[in-house]
């Protein structure tokens, strides 16, 4: 799932309680519980990462943006990417220990490779490798490797003619969808319960002290 923040989004979010929420200087208002329980399973490492896109004419992007910026920074489990193209800027978070794992996977560093990817793996070269295509307004059929989707499941997408669409569960489920529910619910159970923690401890708490 890709993740855009469009004006009835935005809307929703900025008249939570009918207050107007003050970014850079409150860490617990909507808009940030709101990310980081969408970023839950990636703070957690169920996830490898997650991609949030902001449409250009969005008329809070440059705060949003800058506000990641700061808040992200000083994030020891969450890193970002911030990739800009004529149409939006999209934000790639990554958990660096759960994607470097997940990329290295036998099966999905084969299925790189045969898009191009360099044999001789690096984290950080394989991130610029997907940026440089989301830069030009691509969405490669990849990224659904670096956002933790089973792979059977990509490969079905593509078209692969032994794997038929099974249902629709936060992606489109190709084959037998065993891996891909249990997946996805390890996806929304970890996003429920750091969204438990946030209302609890507070956004800095979650984001600085796990």
């Amino acid at each position: 799932m890709i993740i855009v923040i469009n004006k009835e989004m935005e809307k929703n979010m900025n008249n939570i309680n009918n207050t107007e929420m003050c970014y850079l200087k409150n860490s617990d208002d909507a808009y940030l519980k709101w990310l980081i329980g969408v970023l839950g399973p990636v703070v957690m490492g169920s996830k490898p990462a997650e991609i949030i896109s902001f449409p250009n004419f969005n008329d809070q992007r440059k705060k949003r943006l800058s506000l990641i910026n700061e808040l992200f920074t000083k994030c020891r489990v969450v890193n970002f990417r911030i990739i800009p193209n004529e149409t939006s800027a999209k934000i790639l978070f990554y958990n660096p220990k759960s994607l470097d794992n997940y990329l290295q996977g036998y099966s999905n560093k084969k299925f790189l490779n045969e898009l191009g990817y360099p044999d001789a793996y690096d984290l950080d070269v394989y991130i610029d490798f997907i940026s440089k295509k989301l830069q030009i307004g691509e969405m490669p059929h990849e990224i659904g490797v670096f956002l933790g989707y089973p792979l059977k499941d990509i490969i079905g997408f593509i078209g692969h003619p032994s794997l038929r669409l099974t249902k629709i569960n936060g992606w489109r489920v190709y084959g037998d969808p065993k891996l891909s529910d249990l997946r996805y619910e390890e996806f929304i159970g970890d996003r429920e319960y750091v969204s438990e923690l946030i209302e609890i401890n507070g956004v800095d708490e979650v984001l600085y002290m796990m």
